[in-house]
């Protein structure tokens, strides 16, 4: 995994950390918690405002074409806590709220619970689409290919088909797309529930539906996907959030191999940082 995008991932969350240690010393106020309690084992991570710049002076301008979105993208900011605004938490029913609050309370004790992503499994959805990581979009007939850097996850996107009647669940579900205009819609189900929806470990059940609107803004340098998690075990409502990805042609998604070296294995269901 030593790549020089994660190279410039840790960093930033080393650079973050930093920043998090002083302003807990000088101001603990100033350190979000969940829901806004009193409890500092609840506190969450912040986030790293900014994870990818615009392109290097020099780089391939973006195509003129609306629909054409082949080529590299970078998540803009990163955020742990995946909620309708930075922050804020999503709308979990409270058998659901207590099973977060269980696991960023371990977290913060220092005793992380595993998931798959630190066994090196697929991160699922839609946290995979919050990855500090590259991913090199690629468009054939029918179908959109998403190739992301982060433990080389892939996502499939079948244009203009359905969902299989008997739909298996995955890690990565099954995604299918249509065009709206120039945004691309695309309504990923089929997921299982080993995954957590974020970094703080919000829980989903196998009834999670994710749809991401996908378009092409400021002249194409950015590509704006407005994603809506929906899930009726978990969640008392839908909600939605925005993020933004930077058109990267200077940057090349490098090889990353979790399973060699992983500095995350879990052991007895704790994720053991080494």
């Amino acid at each position: 995994m030593h790549t020089s995008s994660r190279l410039a991932w840790l960093g930033g969350l080393a650079a973050l950390l930093c920043v998090s240690a002083v302003q807990a010393q000088s101001n603990p106020r100033s350190i979000k918690r969940l829901n806004d309690s009193d409890d500092p084992l609840l506190a969450l991570t912040g986030p790293i405002a900014r994870v990818s710049g615009e392109a290097a002076a020099g780089s391939a301008p973006p195509s003129a074409d609306p629909r054409d979105f082949e080529g590299v993208w970078w998540i803009s900011r990163y955020e742990y806590l995946l909620g309708p605004g930075a922050g804020v938490t999503p709308p979990l029913k409270p058998e659901y709220l207590r099973i977060l609050e269980r696991r960023i309370r371990a977290k913060n004790r220092g005793t992380p619970e595993a998931d798959a992503s630190t066994d090196c499994r697929p991160h699922g959805m839609p946290r995979l689409m919050e990855s500090p990581y590259p991913i090199r979009f690629i468009q054939t007939p029918g179908q959109v290919t998403l190739l992301h850097e982060v433990a080389h996850n892939v996502r499939r996107i079948h244009l203009d088909s359905e969902h299989p009647k008997n739909l298996k669940v995955s890690y990565l579900g099954h995604s299918v797309g249509h065009w709206e205009g120039d945004t691309l819609v695309v309504d990923t189900r089929g997921l299982n529930d080993k995954t957590f929806i974020d970094d703080e470990g919000t829980s989903h059940s196998e009834q999670l539906q994710v749809v991401e609107r996908m378009r092409k803004i400021n002249g194409g340098k950015d590509l704006e996907v407005v994603i809506t998690v929906n899930d009726p075990v978990t969640l008392t409502e839908p909600y939605s959030y925005t993020r933004i990805y930077k058109w990267r042609p200077d940057v090349r998604p490098a090889e990353y191999v979790c399973e060699e070296n992983n500095r995350n294995a879990p052991q007895n269901g704790v994720t053991v940082a080494k």
